[in-house]
């Protein structure tokens, strides 16, 4: 897979993950935090919790898509850079599903972390033809 293509699907599924936490930011909220019993004014704040977090989904989905057309090495520095991102928020996401009662979606962790495995390898074989070339 090269780096544009990479992007290409990293920002794609990056934003339409935040663009669907920001119209589902109610029901979210009232299911992950389910175990708590939040009342109306917690599910108020975590619904706006989520949208924020969704309106920069959307804005890193953006950059990724944005840098497609950069050269293979920039592109790689970029996946790099998004797959290490991804890494701390799957992590996070995998955090709070082992210690505590929130409740994330195990299979968007899986993909995400999928994505993540595939931007790191796509990035260090784009950096290594970049270095044979040189």
């Amino acid at each position: 897979m090269t780096t544009k293509n990479i992007l290409t699907l990293m920002g794609a599924i990056i934003g339409l993950q935040g663009i669907g936490i920001f119209f589902g930011a109610e029901s979210i909220t009232t299911e992950a935090f389910a175990a708590m019993k939040p009342d109306p004014v917690g599910i108020e704040i975590g619904a706006m919790l989520h949208e924020a977090m969704a309106v920069m989904m959307v804005m890193v989905g953006i950059i990724l898509l944005s840098a497609r057309n950069l050269e293979p090495a920039a592109g790689a520095q970029v996946l790099i850079g998004a797959s290490i991102g991804i890494t701390l928020t799957v992590g996070q996401g995998f955090y709070h599903m082992f210690t505590t009662v929130v409740a994330p979606p195990l299979p968007v962790l899986l993909l995400t972390s999928a994505m993540a495995v595939l931007g790191f390898v796509t990035a260090i074989k784009a950096k290594g033809s970049a270095e044979s070339a040189d």
